[in-house]
């Protein structure tokens, strides 16, 4: 009786013990985080690599430091970021988002590859799939008409008329700026002339359209005819001997670094380096221009939404520039993804608290992202504000000035003009 007594207890305890032992195992296994995913696609082999490869970089770095940083997600959720190639193909961009888009958990936010040819060919799948998607390209055909493809750089349109505006403003013998003092003492009898060079694609010939030469117009710049070259241009002599016989005093360059570079190269060979103000689009780079071109870029500009100088990040997004050891040259694509992945995780923050991380998909993201008003993601310069109207999340801009190789932020706010058809600065 003793012994049966005795090995009942045993029994007991170790009953006891195994649930003791086990129940946590149990617990954990109810609360394990629900898994939220989005999709970044680049070009990572094709004539934009060089710079995508950063950008995936910084998506990949703020996912993780996101993951790790107590209080910034949700409870119970894991973000989960996964990056397709696009290489700068219409073919490639549509087979790697149906790729994407069929794994499950079906993704809330998507890139659309981050170039205008590849975005638009997104814009139509966004729609059907209920997927926003999130990118930098502004071009007319993304944005017009409104759809499920956000832009999170200024209207195109606008920022040549917002680089008008500058050149306009500094059109007089007092501006602190070398090559356009020097261009007004010159020409001081007549209006200030602005140009475009840009790339022979959609993204190049994006800026120059009928409603921002009604609005440069109306400001009193005179419009000099735009010239375009090659992706990879090897020597851009005709077109800088018609941006100089045209009177040019500023050129914006609508393409990215290594060609800009190439230019202002071209403009020293015929010593016409001088002869104009240039003015870098919002994703060219002041720091990868400066390396390429070295003393030629002094005094080049860029009217931009990304905050260039690291400096003026906040700890957190400094250090993890620093810890990707890809240094000051990727300041510019860091600043970009930070901004970006920052306002997925404010979407992903409100749309949890209206719906609970369980029913978060694309459609309820989208409801977040068109009531999104004045945000200021990381890294950033600009605010955004989306509605289901409104594409485009920033209306204004800063600009940086490379000065004797410094590169120097000159103007904080620049408002950016809203010209696209219908838009609140069209001229009537």
């Amino acid at each position: 009786m003793v012994k049966i007594r005795s090995t009942r207890k045993w029994t007991a305890a170790l009953i006891a013990l195994f649930v003791f032992v086990f129940m946590p195992i149990t617990v954990d296994a109810e609360e394990q985080p629900v898994e939220i995913r989005t999709i970044g696609m680049f070009d990572l082999t094709g004539a934009y690599s060089g710079l995508h490869q950063l950008a995936a970089n910084a998506f990949n770095d703020f996912v993780t430091w996101a993951n790790s940083c107590m209080h910034y997600l949700p409870e119970n959720i894991k973000w989960v970021h996964e990056t397709y190639d696009t290489a700068n193909d219409l073919g490639k961009t549509t087979a790697a988002y149906q790729m994407a888009t069929s794994k499950k958990p079906i993704p809330i936010i998507t890139t659309g590859g981050l170039t205008t040819p590849s975005i638009l060919a997104v814009k139509p799948l966004a729609v059907r799939k209920k997927i926003p998607c999130i990118d930098a390209s502004s071009a007319r055909p993304i944005v017009v008409p409104p759809a499920w493809t956000f832009s999170m750089q200024p209207c195109y349109e606008g920022m040549l008329a917002a680089s008008a505006q500058f050149l306009r403003d500094n059109w007089h013998a007092d501006t602190p700026y070398k090559l356009i003092r020097k261009r007004y003492l010159e020409n001081k009898d007549r209006n200030p002339r602005i140009s475009v060079i840009g790339w022979n694609n959609g993204f190049g010939r994006g800026f120059a359209q009928p409603e921002a030469m009604d609005y440069m117009k109306k400001i009193g710049v005179d419009w000099v005819p735009a010239e375009y070259v090659p992706l990879n241009p090897t020597d851009t002599t005709p077109n800088l001997l018609r941006l100089v016989e045209g009177g040019a005093d500023m050129v914006y360059f609508g393409m990215y670094a290594e060609s800009h570079a190439l230019i202002l190269k071209d403009a020293a060979r015929l010593g016409v380096r001088d002869k104009f103000q240039d003015m870098c689009f919002s994703s060219d780079n002041l720091i990868q221009l400066r390396s390429y071109a070295g003393e030629l870029a002094n005094e080049s500009m860029q009217l931009t939404c990304y905050r260039i100088d690291s400096s003026e990040w906040n700890a957190i997004t400094r250090s993890m520039l620093e810890k990707s050891g890809l240094g000051e040259v990727a300041a510019l694509l860091y600043s970009g993804a930070f901004g970006w992945c920052d306002v997925y995780a404010e979407c992903i923050r409100r749309g949890v608290k209206k719906v609970g991380a369980e029913n978060l998909n694309g459609a309820v993201i989208y409801d977040m992202i068109t009531s999104l008003n004045d945000y200021l993601p990381m890294a950033y310069n600009s605010r955004v504000s989306f509605s289901k109207t409104r594409m485009i999340g920033p209306t204004d801009a800063s600009i940086y000035q490379v000065q004797d190789g410094e590169i120097v932020k000159i103007v904080s706010s620049i408002y950016i003009p809203d010209l696209l058809p219908g838009g609140m600065d069209v001229v009537k």
